[in-house]
């Protein structure tokens, strides 16, 4: 119990609703499932088949933290980078020249997708699908986990672990009785709330609740969101519930977004706006506190208003 209640509603069934009404249909993970067999299956031929090293799935798909609609999916291709010419001066080719030959490989085997190149992989824009192909290279050797991917906009090669931020969140899962990446689901649909131009990225609401849980205790869905959202106050400088006593290296403060990645420290929130922030922060603290209302409501459909008001007006349209 928390601030001496005497009873707490039980929100998990509701919460359940909401979680299967955004879980990827199974059309829809078939779907996926076959276009990037099929990509990977056609791409590793000809001259490519001797220029990719090895290439898995990235992304929240993967990382079994994806809601509806599944309509993006992301592959990494690791090449050998002594396939092109380096420039002056360095180690590695140009990302733009790597990025030139995925392109140029992916238009002969897709005659009649429509490809675009992108700052940091080529999109195959699908029927029901976008496939976003990631080359990229060893940072630390063969075999590291540790890569780096092109930035086309900069001409230069910036570092990733999606592999180690899928194992992180698969063990936080694990240790939490299987409760954190349904969290993060629960998580990312409530970010849907807002228009687009508003929402923080979903990969940075993930890795807020991934350093939170990474050392917080997860007992429930419900006691998550509180936290999570109680958590937001006290990074971005707001009265909060919960007597706080560290950041976990983050701060939405005014003028001071950070949210570094859980591999290579890279800020993830380096995007955001103060429009952005702001409604964040607005909503954190609004959505928390209907949630600890619901908890205490005296009748089921009460407590079930309240949680959509958590969550946002387009829960009615999931149809949850």
């Amino acid at each position: 119990m928390r601030n001496g209640e005497t009873h707490m509603r039980d929100l998990t069934d509701l919460l359940n609703r909401i979680l299967r009404s955004v879980e990827p249909s199974a059309e829809e993970k078939e779907g996926a499932q076959r276009s990037h067999h099929y990509l990977r299956e056609i791409l590793l031929t000809g001259k490519m088949e001797s220029i990719i090293r090895y290439h898995f799935l990235s992304g929240s798909y993967p990382r079994a933290t994806a809601i509806r609609p599944l309509d993006d999916v992301d592959i990494i291709f690791v090449v050998d980078p002594s396939h092109w010419k380096t420039p002056n001066f360095s180690d590695l080719p140009a990302p733009s020249a790597v990025l030139q030959t995925f392109e140029r490989a992916l238009a002969r085997r897709y005659l009649e997708t429509k490809l675009r190149v992108q700052r940091r992989s080529i999109r195959l824009q699908m029927q029901h699908l976008n496939v976003d192909v990631v080359p990229a290279v060893s940072a630390d050797g063969e075999g590291s986990e540790r890569l780096l991917i092109p930035d086309a906009e900069n001409d230069t090669w910036i570092r990733s672990a999606p592999k180690i931020h899928g194992a992180l969140a698969t063990e936080i899962n694990q240790r939490h009785g299987e409760l954190f990446k349904p969290l993060v689901k629960l998580l990312k649909t409530w970010n849907l709330g807002v228009p687009e131009a508003l929402r923080f990225k979903s990969f940075c609401v993930e890795t807020i609740a991934t350093r939170l849980f990474a050392s917080a205790k997860l007992n429930s869905l419900q006691t998550g969101l509180v936290q999570f959202f109680d958590f937001v106050c006290y990074i971005g400088g707001d009265p909060c519930e919960f007597p706080w006593n560290d950041d976990r290296g983050m701060s939405l403060r005014l003028g001071n977004c950070v949210v570094p990645d859980t591999a290579e420290g890279m800020n993830v929130a380096a995007s955001v706006t103060r429009q952005g922030r702001e409604c964040f922060m607005r909503r954190a603290a609004t959505s928390r506190d209907w949630i600890l209302q619901a908890e205490r409501a005296r009748t089921w459909n009460s407590a079930e208003s309240k949680i959509e008001k958590a969550f946002g007006s387009h829960l009615r349209e999931l149809d949850w």
